[in-house]
Parts: C-alpha cells; sequence; structure tokens
C-alpha cells in the first residue's frame, strides 16, 4: 500500500493541499486528540462492515485520503486503505501514514481534540 510520511502529511495540511484525513481509531481516541481536520471513521474488524463503508462512500474520490491509526504496524489504516480500493477508490488517490499518530506525536506535530 501507498505511504505517506507525517512530514510530508504535515506540509500538505500546513499550506492547506486538498487531503482528506482519516483517523481509524476509535472515537475517545479520536476526541482526546487527532490530525486537525481529519474524519472519524473507526476501524472495528468484528462489526458489521456496511455503516464504515456507507461513511468511507461519502469520502470524495478526487482528493488525497491519507488513513491513519495508533497501531506499529499501520494495521488499522492499512484495512480501511484496502477497503478505498476495494469500494472503487484510485489507488494514486490513497495513502497509508507511516507510523500513523505515534509518528505524528513524536515529532511533536499538534493534535486537536474535540469537545
Amino acid at each position: 500500500l501507498p505511504r505517506i510520511t507525517a512530514e510530508e502529511l504535515k506540509q500538505m495540511i500546513d499550506r492547506n493541499a486538498e487531503v482528506i484525513s482519516v483517523d481509524t481509531r476509535d472515537s475517545g481516541s479520536y476526541e482526546a486528540g487527532h490530525i486537525k481536520g481529519a474524519v472519524n471513521i473507526y476501524y472495528d474488524p468484528t462489526s458489521d462492515p456496511m455503516n464504515r463503508q456507507m461513511m468511507l462512500m461519502a469520502l470524495p474520490m478526487d482528493k488525497l485520503i491519507v488513513t491513519y491509526c495508533d497501531c506499529t504496524d499501520d494495521a488499522s489504516s492499512s484495512n480501511i486503505a484496502q477497503e478505498l480500493y476495494n469500494l472503487g477508490y484510485d489507488r494514486d488517490k490513497i495513502k497509508v501514514l507511516s507510523g500513523g499518530s505515534l509518528r505524528w506525536v513524536e515529532l511533536k506535530y499538534p493534535l486537536v481534540g474535540s469537545k
């Protein structure tokens, strides 16, 4: 799966590039702190995938979509990226954030919380 580094994503966000970040963590983790502008689509392999797929299909097909999780192996974000491919999204428009939110925090990049 194509990857993007935290540094590359941060530069894109800073210059207001058209990028959609998808936080695949649970809502509590998302609310505690997420990348600015990220949408929360929780990846739970035990739940019915229909709701998740409906949310994924609502994402624009013409913008870069970057998925991220807080897994050391990027497993949840990779699974969401694969689901996007399966739904017909262009491989060139989907990337997995290498190192996820753990790498983002390690670089001391800001997270925003939800109220």
